[in-house]
């Protein structure tokens, strides 16, 4: 499955877009229930309304046409924190770990240092 719209997805979005952005509500930064409005003749994007590396879904349903603004916003407070999350899950889920060393003192390290400098066992 691929990550982009097909040709016949995006012009039926953008039809019903009516040449403005369909970006709704807090996901964009905007009140509750507000549309954003925007002139997309000053440019937009197809944005995954529905993030792709959880739904693997470019459907219809799934597109918005965006401003540029909106969908800088979407992507960077909301869409990577969430695929970071995913990942963190499935490598956990998975037995995955990080492979860096453990830094002494730190506090993964069975070791710590007190106030007065001495170091201890935790």
């Amino acid at each position: 499955m691929t990550r982009d719209f097909s040709k016949p997805v995006k012009r039926a979005a953008l039809e019903r877009a009516g040449n403005r952005c369909e970006a709704v509500g807090p996901l964009y930064g905007l009140p509750e229930g507000v549309r954003c409005n925007a002139d997309l003749g000053y440019g937009f994007d197809f944005d995954h309304v529905d993030l792709w590396a959880n739904s693997r879904d470019s459907s219809l349903d799934n597109v918005a046409c965006v401003c540029r603004t909106c969908h800088r916003h979407k992507t960077a407070r909301h869409d990577v924190p969430k695929a970071a999350k995913t990942v963190r899950q499935r490598d956990k889920a998975n037995g995955i770990r990080s492979s860096r060393a453990v830094i002494p003192g730190s506090r993964k390290s069975k070791w710590k240092r007190t106030l007065d400098g001495r170091t201890i066992a935790r």
